[in-house]
């Protein structure tokens, strides 16, 4: 260390070499206290600004919901993954698909349906179609499925009963809720040629958060059983709206 001297008056006298490693070590101190400093995040830049607000995240499902949604509403709600795929896409009319009918035995409800009316004989159909909804990542939402099974006279071509009218919704995700029919409805035409199978589902739609469920959506399928003219009991046809 460097010499130390007293001076008249007592007072301390450091050497000039001394003076020197003292700057030095002041120095040091200074540049790691920076550093230290530096680390440290400024209040302003503690939010992650590239995260949408809770407001921005509403504004864009309302605007979903309302069909006034934009492609930047879109992009903003698949910054967030576990939002986005909680919410149907706009833009996906939703995906019919029919299956073939074919013929089934009848069943022991159909014959004994057919007995009542004085029916000898019966042939029974069943069909089977459904609607697949996807999220705005293009992945499946939910899938909306509908059976029907129909029986007619065999000499008279006329409808006899709606032997079943099932329908039910596959979960894709957790946001997806089945809250009940909104139509429930299947059954034969008074002129026998002609019969229908009309199934409206609720579905509400939640994203987590502070958001919690923003709309609610009426898929339906509508099947048609034979025909006004009478001479096809076994055809069909299918409508459906995937409705959000």
């Amino acid at each position: 260390m460097g010499r130390q001297t007293l001076t008249r008056g007592g007072v301390l006298r450091i050497s000039s070499t001394l003076l020197h490693r003292l700057g030095r070590v002041a120095l040091a101190t200074l540049v790691v206290s920076a550093g230290i400093a530096g680390t440290e995040i400024p209040a302003s830049a503690s939010a992650d600004t590239s995260k949408p607000t809770t407001a921005e995240i509403r504004g864009a499902l309302d605007r979903i919901s309302k069909g006034t949604w934009s492609e930047s509403d879109i992009d903003l709600l698949k910054i967030i993954p576990d939002v986005g795929h909680a919410v149907p896409d706009p833009r996906d009319p939703g995906t019919l698909t029919t299956t073939p009918a074919r013929l089934i035995p009848p069943s022991a409800k159909a014959k004994s349906a057919a007995k009542s009316t004085g029916t000898l004989a019966i042939t029974c159909a069943t069909q089977w179609s459904y609607v697949e909804k996807k999220d705005i990542f293009g992945s499946r939402i939910y899938r909306f499925n509908v059976e029907t099974e129909w029986c007619w006279d065999t000499s008279t071509y006329k409808l006899t009963n709606v032997d079943r009218a099932v329908g039910y919704i596959n979960y894709e995700t957790w946001g997806i809720n089945f809250t009940g029919w909104q139509v429930d409805s299947a059954g034969v035409r008074s002129t026998k040629w002609s019969g229908w199978h009309d199934k409206k589902a609720s579905v509400q739609y939640c994203v987590g958060g502070d958001v919690g469920c923003y709309t609610t959506t009426y898929p339906y399928i509508n099947t048609e059983l034979g025909t006004t003219a009478g001479d096809n009991p076994w055809n069909w046809k299918v409508e459906s709206s995937s409705a959000g």
